[in-house]
């Protein structure tokens, strides 16, 4: 599935999200966004793991939650396995805006990757937001010349180098609404869309695999 759910979490949770990040001690920097492991896997979050376990699709378990504060916008990457997870049948990437300042959006390709890569250094954004992706060029998913379409350029993706992101389509781009999940294979590379900071760009992301 490519698309979103809407009314994912209600007003009040997301609510308490935003205060979860509050007090969350260990955030990381990731060189584009402040992070945070959930610790979702400790017997104390049991009730909300179990509030998002109702909201995903059918025949998937969530392994990951995050919560992340974006301060520049990210390049392109897949949010495939890492070495912990490499025999798991990838499910989706649910990205769900907490706090936001403004029009932002996601926008989702058609390459994949079952391993989480990332095009950053392609793109000429060296090791920037990386954490754990592997980089690649463009051999990896044998991408031709095809020029990159110059309107969703020019739209959302002005940060990226055009001339890198030829033989790259765009299967969709997602509009960010508080409490709306975004969804997609988690396969599937994606970035943000550029946008200017300071910005307030605060969300939940849960990664599944199929069960």
């Amino acid at each position: 599935m490519i698309g979103q759910l809407d009314n994912f979490l209600t007003a009040d949770e997301v609510e308490w999200f935003n205060w979860y990040w509050s007090v969350l001690p260990n955030k990381i920097d990731t060189g584009q966004r402040h992070r945070s492991m959930t610790h979702f896997d400790q017997p104390f979050f049991e009730r909300i793991r179990s509030l998002l376990q109702q909201r995903i699709l059918p025949n998937e378990e969530i392994t990951t939650v995050n919560i992340n504060v974006d301060y520049l916008p990210g390049g392109v990457h897949s949010d495939g396995y890492i070495d912990f997870e490499k025999n798991d049948n990838l499910g989706h990437t649910y990205l769900v805006p907490l706090a936001v300042d403004g029009d932002f959006a996601t926008v989702i390709f058609d390459k994949t990757s079952d391993e989480a890569v990332t095009l950053n250094a392609e793109l000429g954004m060296g090791d920037s937001g990386i954490v754990t992706y592997k980089q690649v060029g463009r051999h990896y998913f044998n991408l031709d010349d095809t020029p990159f379409d110059e309107s969703i350029h020019k739209q959302y993706l002005t940060h990226l180098d055009i001339h890198s992101l030829r033989g790259l389509k765009v299967q969709q781009i997602q509009h960010w609404k508080i409490g709306r999940a975004l969804v997609w294979p988690r396969k599937n590379l994606h970035c943000s869309a550029n946008f200017s900071s300071p910005a307030v760009r605060d969300t939940l992301l849960v990664a599944t695999k199929l069960c």
